[in-house]
């Protein structure tokens, strides 16, 4: 399973690697992919965070394609899962166009979320389908990047993506030694501390995305994010390193493909 080539736009492009779209209508969804093509962006990644989004990804997918999809169960739902989730979510990964298992992962920042206790089941149970599966993941670790790096080493996760990775210098190292690769959304653009984290990591190991429809960059702070706003993100990051746009559009054109499209080697 993984993307077929005819994904990634032969002429220099950016790629959306994560978003969330799950709210837009068909007619809607349309309307951002146009105008995100004329913004120079040639695929967007969509991400689930529950099952009921999994399915809506999956729909997603097979209509546009521009679209490819990641599923599975974030650490955010409040509700207990039905006793089947696991099979539900086995046949979505079977899904045409679905390229990872995500968002899944853990979160210590925010309250309203579950407890650790009741997101850590959930998380590494998802590991190991992603294990089995031969499957990437895309990984939400707010205050927990360097206990989810581990964990994903502790169950023979090799590709993975730290999705909106806001952690601090010692976080990234710890991503790193896993080999695994981090992505930066439009907060770089209002971040100089993280900008300079951006700058510094590996570029076969650097993602970019917008995580709309939140985390618009600078000059939309605080406006509903939508996937042409990666370029600016993109730009931002390409002048932090001191590098011309087209290399780092090239640079995570292969990133993406070497990720989603070779198996892992397990």
């Amino acid at each position: 399973m993984g993307v077929d080539v005819s994904l990634i736009d032969p002429v220099p492009s950016w790629i959306d690697c994560h978003a969330h779209l799950d709210a837009l209508s068909d007619s809607e969804l349309a309307d951002v992919l146009a105008e995100a093509s004329a913004a120079g962006v040639s695929a967007v990644c969509v991400a689930a965070t529950d099952l009921a989004s999994s399915e809506i990804v999956l729909r997603q997918c097979a209509a546009f394609p521009a679209v490819r999809g990641a599923v599975g169960i974030g650490p955010f739902p409040a509700d207990p899962l039905p006793g089947d989730w696991e099979a539900r979510l086995g046949s979505l990964l079977r899904g045409a166009r679905v390229i990872a298992l995500g968002e899944i992962g853990l979160d210590e920042s925010n309250p309203k979320y579950p407890p650790i206790s009741r997101q850590l089941p959930v998380f590494e149970r998802q590991l190991e389908i992603a294990r089995q599966a031969d499957l990437p993941v895309i990984l939400h670790s707010r205050g927990a990047e360097a206990r989810v790096a581990l964990l994903c080493r502790e169950h023979g996760i090799r590709r993975a993506i730290f999705h909106c990775f806001t952690g601090d210098s010692a976080s990234l190292e710890a991503i790193l030694a896993g080999g695994y690769s981090v992505s930066f959304s439009g907060i770089v653009t209002f971040s100089r501390s993280l900008l300079e984290r951006a700058a510094e990591v590996p570029i076969d190991r650097l993602f970019i995305e917008t995580d709309s429809p939140f985390l618009s960059p600078v000059p939309f702070r605080g406006k509903i994010n939508r996937p042409c706003r990666v370029a600016i993100t993109g730009e931002a990051i390409a002048k932090a390193r001191g590098i011309a746009t087209e290399a780092l559009q090239a640079a995570i054109a292969d990133n993406f493909r070497r990720l989603f499209m070779e198996p892992s080697g397990t």
